[in-house]
């Protein structure tokens, strides 16, 4: 979180109207907008971490906007409030960052634990100079966690801490041994260790959190890594400091002297404006939309810097931070960032989800900013009254994308134009979920114009369809206080759906989602044919010592035979070496199938040639799922595996139609005979 709002006001840059620098295929010429959703391009899976959240110790989002205390008159659970936990759990918030933001970079985490009567005091120099007492600390924000159900993500201090104290914070969490920081942590008052995945090594390491070079940053980077160690079963997901919005020089940096030790890189990017939320006028709601969408064009750019050092997308674009900054709202304090949150800021994120679906392949994890009371927030609290603004509703409304299959769709959309300018007026995306439920998200960026849609589906008959909308008559139309529920989801009707295509009238400044339950005619997964079958997979055996899972045609097979299962061969090197098993699996019924890969390293599986799971890498045991939708019968699997010293784990297990989860069973894995 950048405590200077000016650097982002200063980035106002012209989004041109090519097809590379906006998210969405259009077409000025046609006056509709046609999708088309193809079920047989099924991509990646849209990790449900797209969802995250952010909270600081900034302005009220964590005193009054999350802790009100034990003994506060706010109903509360251990100091948090009921209803902040109630609405988050409602939304299925995945994962949430904490402490910052800059105010990481001065934050000493032993400052905030033990008795919180015994616990020192301090400035907080970024956000107003307020006294920060330190009562919300490690304790309570991993019981925040617990009890919205949500995995923590934590940004160390690297720009004032030490690699002690960062090594300390992580052992202290998450160490079931005897140390001196489990013993503390058992002290006051936790026994058994949390399981942290998420660690950020720092945060805007070239603005509030040091003022570094890259260079010198990835050598912090390189030493800090050393010394994050995992302990038991706690596996840290290394998550290194990333560009100021279109830096690729950073990002070329970085990736080049860190890429092979950490797992993720932050990009932040703020959509700025320097009036107030509430106060719009059509230039400035055009204004914030065209800056939002040019999310897509910064996302593009620093993944093709990343592709150059990681092609096989291991280390992941993670963008946790983005949303509207706005000016604060009149008569509160500027360092708080308070702002509303109207229909303009719905339609920003709803825009923005679309953009990240289709970047599934790299970005892996957002965190909106902030969850609770700073800039565009999900709730805004004032003592005891509490309200759920339009971006809340937004993800509300979208929850059923997370941890579906990516549709990429077809999209044709006449401009939305201003002035000399223009954008595309809709944008959208697509998933399907394990169940075989299809959501579409439909976004008119437009705050004066409908928009005639028409959405074709290819290889899919629709059974049931239902559809939520989110709109206002005016263009700053907000939830307040004293008006709660002025814009709210409610269920849409508006439409027609004939055979393979849904037609419908869009209003204006709208997000609607549909949900189809339907059934697949796809000519993929259809089963193969086979004359004559055995019981048994075939395995071929290699050595070499590897990063990631190799060519196989170009490794020399040591030894083949078959298999009852998929399991590691009882021969084999104890060191270095890859399996590939191949033949048939048979599948009891037409459905979606998922399938899970847990593997200490690498390992990938296949069906009938495409890849299902994605678990490749040397790591420690890490389970990865991946699902299809397949019909009754044999298909052709492919499993890869190899292993890099230390220990081996390889377990392949099913969950579909009749079956509940488990390691694939030799009944069900054959191999044809001539």
């Amino acid at each position: 979180m950048q405590s200077n709002k000016n650097m982002f006001v200063s980035l106002f840059v012209m989004m041109t109207m090519s097809m590379v620098t906006n998210p969405f295929v259009f077409s000025q010429n046609s006056g509709k907008t046609n999708i088309t959703v193809n079920v047989d391009s099924m991509a990646g899976i849209i990790d449900a971490t797209i969802y995250g959240q952010f909270s600081e110790h900034l302005g009220s989002c964590i005193y009054g906007g999350i802790w009100v205390g034990e003994e506060s008159t706010i109903p509360n659970t251990k100091g948090i409030r009921n209803d902040v936990i109630e609405a988050l759990r409602n939304l299925k918030v995945p994962v949430l960052r904490w402490p910052g933001g800059c105010f990481a970079d001065e934050y000493h985490w032993m400052d905030g634990i033990g008795p919180r009567h015994k616990r020192p005091k301090m400035v907080n120099t970024n956000w107003g100079g307020v006294v920060e007492d330190n009562s919300f600390g490690t304790h309570e924000f991993l019981e925040l966690c617990e009890l919205i159900g949500a995995e923590p993500y934590i940004s160390g201090n690297v720009g004032s801490g030490t690699v002690e104290e960062f090594a300390k914070w992580v052992e202290y969490t998450t160490s079931d041994g005897e140390s001196p920081m489990a013993n503390l942590r058992r002290e006051n008052g936790r026994d058994k260790p949390w399981e942290i995945k998420y660690w950020g090594i720092g945060n805007e390491s070239w603005g509030c959190g040091g003022r570094m070079y890259p260079e010198y940053y990835s050598d912090l980077v390189r030493r800090y890594s050393t010394f994050i160690k995992n302990y038991g079963a706690n596996q840290v997901y290394k998550i290194a400091a990333g560009p100021n919005v279109d830096d690729t020089t950073w990002t070329d940096v970085v990736m080049r002297k860190t890429g092979d030790v950490i797992n993720g890189i932050a990009l932040h990017y703020y959509t700025s404006n320097s009036k107030p939320a509430a106060v719009i006028d059509e230039k400035g709601w055009f204004d914030v939309i065209r800056k939002t969408l040019r999310m897509d064009e910064i996302i593009s750019m620093h993944t093709k810097v990343m592709d150059r050092h990681d092609p096989a997308k291991k280390v992941a674009l993670i963008v946790d931070e983005w949303g509207t900054w706005h000016s604060v709202e009149p008569g509160t304090n500027p360092s708080f960032l308070f702002q509303q949150n109207t229909m303009r800021d719905a339609i920003v994120a709803a825009s923005n989800l679309n953009i990240f679906h289709k970047h599934n392949d790299r970005v892996k994890m957002t965190n909106i900013a902030q969850m609770v009371n700073v800039l565009q927030a999900m709730i805004l609290t004032d003592k005891k009254k509490m309200v759920l603004t339009p971006t809340y509703h937004v993800f509300e409304m979208y929850k059923a994308h997370q941890d579906a299959i990516n549709l990429p769709i077809q999209l044709e959309t006449p401009n939305y134009e201003f002035g000399q300018e223009a954008i595309p007026s809709v944008n959208a995306s697509a998933s399907i979920t394990s169940k075989g439920i299809i959501t579409i998200s439909l976004c008119n960026v437009n705050p004066t114009k409908n928009a005639k849609v028409n959405i074709k589906f290819n290889s899919f008959k629709n059974k049931n369809i239902s559809a939520q909308i989110l709109t206002a008559e005016e263009m700053n139309a907000l939830n307040s206080f004293d008006a709660p529920t002025k814009v709210m989801p409610t269920n849409f009707t508006d439409f027609k759906f004939t055979k393979d295509e849904l037609q419908l009238d869009m209003p204006a400044k709208s997000v609607i989602v549909f949900k189809l339950d339907g059934q697949i005619d796809s000519r993929i997964g259809k089963a193969i044919e086979v004359k004559k079958v055995k019981p048994g997979i075939k395995y071929a055996y290699y050595e070499g010592i590897l990063m990631v899972l190799p060519d196989f045609s170009e490794m020399e097979v040591l030894r083949k035979g078959k298999i009852d299962q998929i399991t590691i061969p009882e021969e084999n090197s104890l060191g270095d070496y890859a399996v590939r098993y191949s033949g048939l699996i048979k599948l009891p019924a037409d459905g979606f199938y998922n399938f899970y890969a847990n593997a200490d390293d690498g390992c990938k599986i296949y069906i009938d040639g495409k890849l299902i799971v994605n678990n490749d890498g040397r790591h420690a045991p890490i389970e990865v799922k991946g699902f299809a939708s397949l019909h009754k019968g044999f298909h052709r699997i492919v499993v890869e595996f190899f292993q890099a010293g230390g220990g081996a784990v390889l377990e392949t297990r099913i969950e579909g139609p009749g079956l509940a989860k488990q390691i694939i069973p030799a009944n069900m894995l054959f191999h044809e005979i001539d």
